[in-house]
């Protein structure tokens, strides 16, 4: 299980009002990679969630571009804002404890090249390229979970140092990868128009 997870949300758990401004006061040095990991909790099931993926998408993609050029926590005056009520936070937190568990089994090598910058960028765009493919509305099953799976192995294995579920993490992005063009070809077929349209742009 990985421990640094479980005991930065246990620390959250106490706070009486949870805001992101607070989470990243809470978590510090580390807040970046919770942060991500917390946005994407919520699609760690098959079936699509219309509507707020958007929204969270864009909170994974900011850490994940934060990740390549600043290494802290990068969030808009309005994301600070953001509560989440307790109710909502215990649900996070216990699917967060499910899956650092079955991460926990799997967990086997830990390595200093994660804390290298050449991983924190090869790491960061990894997050930027599924958190995009998060953020699309899209009607087809898996569409959220393999790219909310891509990042939460990246992301728990930066936490715990652990290269084996990064290089996991990053192998399921190359099939994020093929899920994007297997979607652009399902778009062209439904609107024959979309190339000239971009073609426009």
């Amino acid at each position: 299980m990985s421990s640094k997870l479980i005991t930065h949300l246990s620390e959250v758990r106490t706070l009486p009002v949870i805001t992101l401004e607070k989470l990243v006061d809470s978590l510090k040095d580390e807040a970046l990679v919770v942060i991500c990991l917390i946005s994407i909790i919520p699609f760690m099931q098959p079936i699509p969630l219309p509507g707020v993926s958007t929204a969270l998408g864009l909170i994974s993609l900011l850490q994940g571009v934060s990740l390549m050029l600043f290494r802290r926590p990068l969030l808009t005056k309005k994301m600070k804002e953001v509560k989440i009520s307790h109710e909502k936070f215990e649900t996070i937190f216990k699917a967060a404890e499910k899956f650092s568990h079955f991460a926990g089994k799997i967990s086997i090598f830990s390595h200093p090249w994660t804390n290298s910058r050449a991983s924190h960028f090869i790491c960061g765009l990894s997050i930027v390229l599924s958190s995009a493919f998060l953020s699309l509305p899209l009607p087809i099953p898996f569409s959220n979970f393999v790219p909310a799976l891509s990042i939460a192995l990246i992301c728990l294995g930066l936490l715990e140092e652990d290269i084996f579920l990064v290089i996991i993490g990053l192998s399921i992005t190359c099939s994020v990868i093929w899920m994007g063009v297997f979607s652009y070809h399902l778009l062209i077929e439904k609107f024959p128009t979309l190339p000239n349209l971009l073609n426009f742009f």
